[in-house]
């Protein structure tokens, strides 16, 4: 496992990818819209999750760790060891935290590929546009964009299918490289602490 790749692939997650061309929308049957419906309600009707996540990406990073997330705007990554990084969107920010160089990036969440998935509406008739859809068996892919913004690149969100739940999602980064992050077993609806999604820049304090 490479420690650059890992970075590469977090700032990813993290970061813009290259200016795109305009999204265009898929044609979907009836059956399918109703699909997408009850996927957007699903997602709405998110509040929080904790779960165990893989995350792999072409270019071989792989990592491991613990996801909290809390719709609208807030999600944490814990990295597990020796990976000494650290994902925290407070709301407003998108926070890349490098323990062990002790360094700190703020990036808008607006202006991420995260803000896709913790945006307050998520419907694909209101400020998203569905690029993709899939069917596999029990399970659902589909692939969204901002409707004005196609700077934040494409997402694509993974469902299984009955029961509907969020299976894992996909960032397309500049150089066509698949950034996947998988969940393993979700808990839904679990109170989570607040402290979760605030960042204190220690480094900045010892520093004074």
């Amino acid at each position: 496992m490479s420690m650059l790749a890992i970075a590469a692939t977090l700032l990813l997650l993290a970061a813009p990818a290259a200016r795109a061309a305009a999204p265009k929308p898929v044609v979907l049957t009836t059956e399918q819209k109703a699909l997408v419906s009850r996927i957007e309600t699903f997602v709405n009707n998110i509040t929080t999750v904790e779960a165990g996540f893989v995350q792999m990406s072409g270019n071989g990073g792989f990592a491991r760790g613990t996801l909290y997330l809390q719709r609208p705007g807030r999600m944490r990554f814990e990295y597990d060891p020796p990976i000494p990084y650290l994902l925290v969107s407070n709301g407003t920010f998108f926070i890349y935290v490098d323990k062990e160089l002790e360094q700190v990036t703020h990036l808008p969440l607006s202006k991420t590929p995260a803000h896709l998935l913790l945006r307050e509406n998520f419907s694909l008739s209101d400020g998203l546009v569905l690029t993709g859809f899939k069917e596999e068996g029990s399970v659902v892919r589909v692939e969204v964009g901002d409707s004005e913004n196609t700077d934040l690149g494409r997402v694509t969100l993974t469902f299984n299918r009955d029961p509907l739940s969020l299976k894992s999602w996909t960032v397309l980064d500049p150089q066509a490289q698949r950034i996947q992050v998988t969940l393993v077993n979700p808990l839904y609806g679990k109170k989570l602490d607040k402290s979760l999604f605030v960042y204190v820049n220690k480094f900045d304090r010892r520093k004074e």
